[in-house]
């Protein structure tokens, strides 16, 4: 029993492709897997300097922890406008604040002139969420509806 040779040429050409297909899916299994190894030798090499940057760090704040001067001049610190919530004005705000300028007084004249009209003081100035004074019938958030 021989083999037909039509089948046995179809055989070595599928026999050939397919090794030429796995010598090229090797080639490229191989890229990647080097690829990998640079970024993961990358990736490690970055994280010895972030750790080494972090260990500097770390050993100055503690050398300026125990730095007495660092202690007092950190006792001495005064918080920045900005850095500290502040419901309302404070006492110390409106004493560091300056007196509005005073308007110099009018020339006076003994001439029969009106009396100019003084304005009126502003009202105090009130925080951004606080309630106002007066009561509006119109608001029913606080109308307690059990009465």
């Amino acid at each position: 029993m021989s083999i037909d040779p039509g089948i046995e040429n179809r055989y070595a050409e599928i026999l050939a492709s397919t090794r030429a297909r796995t010598a090229e899916i090797g080639e490229r299994v191989e890229a990647v897997r080097q690829e990998i190894a640079a970024e993961s030798q990358r990736m490690r090499e970055q994280n010895e300097r972030l750790c080494q940057e972090l260990d500097e760090r770390s050993a100055a704040r503690e050398a300026a922890k125990n730095d007495p001067t660092a202690q007092n001049e950190w006792l001495k610190r005064t918080p920045k406008q900005g850095e500290t919530f502040q419901f309302g004005e404070s006492e110390e705000l409106l004493a560091e604040q300056p007196a509005p300028p005073v308007p110099p007084a009018p020339p006076v004249s003994f001439e029969a002139s009106p009396v100019p009209e003084v304005p009126a003081p502003a009202p105090p100035r009130r925080g951004r969420h606080s309630r106002p004074d007066e009561f509006d019938e119109d608001d029913f958030s606080s109308r307690n509806w059990l009465d």
